[in-house]
């Protein structure tokens, strides 16, 4: 089992990814690409709400009657028109951006919420229009207007330099912690389960962190349908790993809990950001091992203890 060292900070573990990644790069049948998509069995869904959720205002300048009297209004409903849907765009439309790497030594996952360009591109424009703006008062009133306006320039200045910032989520598997995976022709993914540790620090103060060494699945989206049988033949036959073809592509989306990874432990704990080095240079005990079992995480020696309860239930008194 490849997980990484337990008492580790958040940051640890992104760099005992990155050195996993830089690994997985020197492996053979390397693939790698890029898509588009969501975590949603409708791949236009975010795109849909995003529409919806405009529709109020639409409507409500449609009965104030701008598009009724004479072009200065209709170029303002146009205006105010793609203003509201950029930004309902921005809160609710936007996919995810997708990075994969598959070779013989393992699994990359990048996951980030997609920024698309254009946005970036106005917020830059507005900056500049209020840099101008700023120049203009300042040579036209004197640096009084510094006095009152030194917060709009500081923001449109900052505006200028903007540049996306959307955390990324990386999920790495390397070979001998795959486990298995569902896939949907119809909808191009396929769902793949394998270990993982997570490392996540709990509160905002990042003084608590949260560690375990866990069961992950992720989803893997296609381009093509032919990608998708090559990658589904691929893991079958050259790493004999187990694919099941799932017809229904809503089920691969249902949050409910997988039989299949019951026998598999976790273990996981909180500790203090300050305590990490402590914990290793004492080798403390790592967290004993628990199982999903009746709905409920159990330790090896509670599953025994209640199956034995049961059976003696079970056995009738003579």
């Amino acid at each position: 089992m490849a997980y990484s060292p337990f008492y580790i900070t958040p940051e640890e573990l992104a760099v005992y990814q990155e050195a996993q990644e830089q690994e997985i790069l020197t492996g053979d049948n390397i693939t790698t690409w890029r898509k588009y998509d969501i975590e949603e069995p409708n791949r236009y869904l975010y795109l849909f709400i995003s529409i919806v959720a405009m529709l109020p205002i639409i409507v409500f300048f449609y009965f104030l009657g701008f598009w009724s009297r004479g072009w200065v209004n209709d170029a303002i409903s146009v205006l105010v028109t793609f203003f509201v849907y950029s930004l309902s765009y921005y809160m609710y439309g936007r996919d995810y951006r997708y990075d994969y790497i598959f070779s013989d030594k393992g699994f990359v996952m990048k996951k980030r919420r997609n920024m698309p360009k254009w946005i970036n591109t106005a917020t830059q424009a507005v900056g500049w229009i209020g840099a101008v703006v700023c120049v203009v008062m300042v040579a036209v009133v004197g640096p009084m207007a510094l006095a009152g306006a030194g917060a709009l320039i500081l923001f449109s200045f900052g505006m200028l330099k903007r540049q996306p910032d959307e955390p990324t989520e990386v999920r790495v598997g390397e070979r001998e912690d795959w486990l298995f995976a569902d896939y949907n022709k119809k909808r191009k993914v396929l769902q793949f389960y394998f270990k993982y540790g997570r490392c996540e620090y709990q509160d905002t103060a990042q003084e608590i962190v949260f560690r375990s060494q866990d069961r992950f699945d992720c989803y893997v989206f296609f381009k093509t349908e032919a990608h998708l049988e090559s990658m589904v033949a691929q893991l079958s036959k050259v790493y004999k790993l187990n694919c099941t073809e799932v017809e229904d592509h809503k089920k691969l989306f249902e949050a409910k809990p997988e039989s299949r990874l019951f026998s598999i432990p976790v273990r996981s704990r909180e500790y203090k950001t300050d305590e990490v080095f402590d914990l290793r240079a004492s080798k403390a005990p790592l967290p004993e091992c628990k199982y999903l079992y009746n709905g409920k995480w159990q330790t090896e020696s509670e599953i025994e203890r209640l199956k034995a309860e049961g059976a003696q239930q079970a056995t009738p008194t003579s």
